[in-house]
Protein backbone atom coordinates (compact mmCIF):
# COMPACT_ATOMS: atom_id res chain seq x y z
CA UNK A 1 0.00 0.00 0.00
CA UNK A 2 2.57 2.56 0.66
CA UNK A 3 4.38 1.64 -2.80
CA UNK A 4 1.38 2.72 -4.24
CA UNK A 5 1.08 6.08 -2.69
CA UNK A 6 4.61 6.45 -3.14
CA UNK A 7 4.09 6.02 -6.48
CA UNK A 8 0.93 8.05 -6.76
CA UNK A 9 3.01 11.21 -5.01
CA UNK A 10 6.08 10.68 -7.51
CA UNK A 11 3.24 11.13 -10.31
CA UNK A 12 1.15 13.99 -8.87
CA UNK A 13 3.89 15.99 -6.69
CA UNK A 14 5.19 17.88 -10.00
CA UNK A 15 1.51 18.98 -11.21
CA UNK A 16 1.35 20.10 -7.31
CA UNK A 17 4.57 21.97 -7.72
CA UNK A 18 3.60 23.85 -10.59
CA UNK A 19 0.47 24.59 -9.50
CA UNK A 20 1.65 26.14 -6.25
CA UNK A 21 4.17 27.87 -7.97
CA UNK A 22 1.57 29.70 -10.74
CA UNK A 23 -0.28 30.78 -7.34
CA UNK A 24 2.74 31.94 -5.74
CA UNK A 25 3.25 34.04 -8.67
CA UNK A 26 -0.16 35.18 -8.39
CA UNK A 27 0.37 36.25 -4.80
CA UNK A 28 3.42 38.21 -5.81
CA UNK A 29 1.32 40.91 -7.97
CA UNK A 30 -1.26 41.31 -5.25
CA UNK A 31 1.76 42.39 -3.38
CA UNK A 32 1.71 39.42 -0.53
CA UNK A 33 5.29 39.70 0.72
CA UNK A 34 6.23 36.12 -0.98
CA UNK A 35 10.24 36.39 -0.85
CA UNK A 36 9.76 37.66 3.21
CA UNK A 37 7.69 34.53 3.59
CA UNK A 38 9.93 32.51 2.30
CA UNK A 39 12.87 33.86 3.66
CA UNK A 40 11.33 33.51 7.28
CA UNK A 41 10.41 29.71 6.62
CA UNK A 42 13.71 29.29 5.89
CA UNK A 43 14.89 30.50 8.93
CA UNK A 44 12.39 28.80 10.96
CA UNK A 45 13.45 25.61 9.37
CA UNK A 46 17.31 26.22 10.10
CA UNK A 47 16.33 26.87 14.01
CA UNK A 48 14.04 23.38 14.31
CA UNK A 49 16.64 21.34 12.87
CA UNK A 50 19.43 23.38 15.21
CA UNK A 51 16.23 22.43 17.86
CA UNK A 52 16.34 18.92 17.02
CA UNK A 53 20.24 18.37 16.65
CA UNK A 54 21.04 19.25 19.72
CA UNK A 55 18.23 18.15 21.93
CA UNK A 56 17.89 14.78 20.64
CA UNK A 57 17.55 12.27 22.88
CA UNK A 58 19.49 9.20 20.37
CA UNK A 59 22.97 9.75 20.92
CA UNK A 60 25.02 9.30 17.57
CA UNK A 61 26.92 5.87 19.61
CA UNK A 62 23.42 4.44 19.33
CA UNK A 63 23.56 1.28 17.94
CA UNK A 64 20.31 0.14 16.20
CA UNK A 65 18.98 -3.31 15.37
CA UNK A 66 16.50 -3.61 12.65
CA UNK A 67 13.66 -5.82 13.17
CA UNK A 68 13.84 -9.56 12.48
CA UNK A 69 12.22 -13.09 12.28
CA UNK A 70 12.76 -15.85 14.95
CA UNK A 71 11.26 -18.94 14.98
CA UNK A 72 8.36 -17.72 12.91
CA UNK A 73 7.75 -14.50 15.30
CA UNK A 74 8.68 -11.42 14.37
CA UNK A 75 11.51 -9.58 16.89
CA UNK A 76 11.08 -5.63 17.25
CA UNK A 77 13.39 -3.26 16.09
CA UNK A 78 16.08 -2.60 19.48
CA UNK A 79 18.16 0.66 20.01
CA UNK A 80 21.07 0.08 22.08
Amino acid sequence: MIKKIILLLAIVSPFLGYYFTVYLLKLEKKKVPVLKLSIASVIFLILILIFFRYFSHISPDTKYFPPKVKDGKIIPAKNE
